[in-house]
């Protein structure tokens, strides 16, 4: 099914048991992102190279790679083509394993693409590119494997998960540090400290990340004033969002949205 900058080959779960036939070699020809919701002895070898399956971990390949699987072994998979450079730069410059700590929410999204591959309207093929945003998006703003963790992130990780939910579900609202800090009963500072440890980055920077990676998928699916995106997003102002928007994109939303559109624009 064609998408918006790229093409979704296949999306599915993958399982392979003890005692199925080895697979052969498989000499990709597409990105394909693994997804692993338990652990598994098995995984795959990638040029030469065992990854396992680690639960609550993405893998990332790439084309060009060889990859084996070895059972047992079960993930998620989704395969992409595409030959848009940004995405691609984007795509080739992903860990090639990385830790999602809302698998949840990964998951629910690679449902929604699953069910809706075989659907041709219009509406469904939106629906299936902005379900791919939005996982490239949570795949990119969590924290690289090498990365040391706050052994308080580890020990709080329920509650940064509420905070990171929050955020994500209430882009529109207040979400200043204390704002944050009084839902989570922890300290602001200390909180922003744990935060960026588990995710990477601090609960500002990911707010902006989120409140950016909503507005492109507003821009792409809506015709909704620039003024009422920026509202629902929680900017003060349609300059302040069109200000954010250009420094994190690169180009301002009236000519993201033109250019999405096929429209021109620079």
């Amino acid at each position: 099914m064609q998408t918006t900058g790229f093409t979704v080959l296949k999306c599915c779960v993958t399982t392979i048991l003890h005692g199925t036939r080895k697979p052969h070699e498989t000499l990709l020809s597409a990105y394909e992102l693994e997804f692993y919701t338990e652990d598994c002895e098995g995984g795959t070898i990638t040029d030469g190279v065992f990854r396992p399956a680690r639960k609550q971990y993405y893998s990332l390949y790439r084309p060009g790679q060889r990859q084996k699987l070895v059972a047992p072994y079960r993930c998620y998979v989704l395969n992409l083509v595409t030959h848009d450079p940004d995405l691609c730069d984007y795509l080739d410059h992903l860990p090639a394993s990385g830790l999602i700590w809302d698998i949840d929410a990964v998951v629910a999204l690679l449902r929604e693409i699953i069910q809706l591959e075989d659907r041709n309207t219009p509406q469904s093929k939106l629906w299936l590119d902005s379900c791919v945003i939005r996982i490239l998006s949570l795949i990119g703003q969590n924290r690289q494997v090498d990365q040391p963790m706050h052994v308080g992130a580890i020990r709080h990780r329920e509650t940064l998960m509420m905070v990171d939910r929050y955020i994500r579900e209430h882009l529109g609202e207040d979400l200043s540090l204390d704002r944050l800090g009084t839902l989570s009963n922890l300290e602001p500072t200390y909180l922003q400290k744990l935060y960026a440890s588990a995710y990477g980055q601090s609960p500002a920077q990911r707010t902006l990340a989120l409140r950016i990676s909503a507005a492109r998928i507003a821009l792409i699916e809506e015709d909704a004033p620039l003024s009422e995106i920026a509202a629902r997003l929680g900017f003060s102002s349609q300059a302040h969002f069109s200000s954010a928007f250009k420094k994190v994109v690169g180009i301002a939303p009236t000519h993201f949205r033109a250019r999405r559109l096929g429209k021109g624009g620079p």
